[in-house]
């Protein structure tokens, strides 16, 4: 075979080793850049045990509140500290008493279902608790907007995996303290708040226009210089 029919065979030969070598030092640089990066640190920290506790309580507080909302009242009480359960006199006592509290102040037409957030979480080795902050809203005919702000008590004995809860605003302070003898001496409960937003923007908006009036009557008067 002559030189001439040789030389493109060569070329397509040094084409491929040529490929090949450029593949092989790609794989190998991109191996580096890897193993650089898990070095350094930019691959996301595992979550604490607060960001994990914190996250599963409102998601199990999230679903009691809308089984509360949507009146599904074995999920609700499946959410339920046991205790609460106890002491209303099982599951059939237990129901009766959320039920009627939940008919007595029935959800308007219009009306979504609570907003929640955290108001305080804390771990005591043994057991986790945790308050969140309930935040009602609806319109009434008369006095505009309405928010009420209540409470859910909630205690985990797994590290924050599950929760259960009780809701300060069905019981009074005496029996809460038989429900839940082991809450933290700590957690601070809040009282509920009934907020008519509406009134209370009129009634700042009043303030401010009053008080720009009295700061007009005080403002000195420039003399002619005439």
């Amino acid at each position: 075979m002559c030189a001439q029919s040789l030389y493109p065979m060569i070329q397509t030969t040094k084409c491929i080793i040529t490929c090949a070598l450029f593949t092989c030092l790609f794989s190998l640089v991109h191996a580096q850049e890897q193993s650089t990066t898990s070095a350094t640190g930019d691959q996301p920290l595992p979550e604490s045990d607060t960001a994990i506790a914190t996250r599963q309580a409102l998601r199990f507080a999230d679903s009691l509140v809308k089984a509360e909302f949507y009146a599904d009242w074995l999920t609700y009480m499946t959410l339920t500290n046991p205790s609460a359960v106890k002491y209303y006199g099982g599951k059939d006592g237990f129901k009766e008493h959320v039920v009627t509290l939940h008919y007595r102040n029935e959800p308007k037409p219009d009306e979504k279902p609570e907003k929640i957030s955290l108001n305080t979480i804390m771990n005591d080795i043994e057991t986790w608790q945790c308050v969140v902050e309930k935040d009602r809203e609806y319109i009434d005919q008369s006095r505009g907007k309405v928010k009420i702000l209540t409470y859910l008590v909630g205690e985990s004995t797994d590290n924050g995996s599950t929760w259960k809860f009780v809701d300060a605003s069905q019981n009074t302070l005496e029996n809460f303290n038989i429900i839940m003898p082991t809450v933290f001496g700590t957690l601070g409960i809040p009282e509920s708040k009934t907020i008519y937003v509406d009134e209370v923007a009129a009634q700042e908006a009043a303030k401010q226009e009053q008080a720009a009036q009295a700061a007009a009557k005080k403002k000195p008067v420039k003399k002619s210089t005439k």
